[in-house]
């Protein structure tokens, strides 16, 4: 986390030390929940090590929103920022250590070291930048391009995650996935 922070804030060892000693360390199995939905959200976690996704049940669906990838954060944004009954699953895929910060310490923390809030608006920048991208994506792209632009970003993925995310992420069943998997390999044939 450090290495991260400091592409972003210039900060002191005792800041640092300051900082992540807010945050407990957990370390969450294969399967477990960091977050449920129907409740307000006020954790907000750095993943250290691992994998997780954020999911959402519309109408019975398993409908993936997101992958949540080491050294970034994760939370049900949109109950973190307002407060409301959290909509969002969040489930480790892997093994998983992450930073929990609670949402009061985090604010104090602002507060007394103004300078490290600069993290909240790199963070929602990004936040807000995927999503978009994202949105753009379904209204422009097909299932074929949207697939080749996700192995081209994030080519890990495919190693971490089952099918069946991936093609929720996408927007599609896994048979149509696996059908565009197996159109592109026999053009690369």
């Amino acid at each position: 986390m450090k290495e991260l922070l400091k592409r972003y804030i210039e900060f002191s060892n005792e800041e640092y030390e300051t900082f992540i000693s807010m945050a407990k360390l957990h370390s969450f199995n294969r399967n477990e929940f960091l977050l449920q939905a129907g409740h307000s959200v006020n954790k907000l976690f750095f993943i250290k090590k691992g994998i997780a996704r954020g999911y959402r049940l519309l109408n019975g669906v398993d409908v993936t929103h997101h992958f949540y990838l080491e050294n970034w954060f994760a939370t049900d944004f949109e109950s973190y920022l307002t407060g409301a009954e959290g909509e969002l699953y969040l489930e480790a895929l892997s093994s998983m250590e992450c930073y929990e910060f609670n949402k009061d310490d985090l604010l104090s923390w602002f507060e007394r070291y103004p300078k490290f809030e600069k993290l909240r608006y790199v963070q929602a920048e990004d936040a807000y930048l995927q999503m978009v991208n994202r949105y753009k994506d379904f209204q422009s792209k097909d299932l074929k391009e949207r697939y080749i632009q996700l192995i081209i970003k994030n080519p890990q993925l495919f190693n971490l995650v089952p099918q069946k995310y991936i093609a929720s992420y996408l927007g599609a069943r896994p048979q149509s996935l696996s059908r565009i998997k197996e159109s592109i390999k026999s053009l690369n044939s």
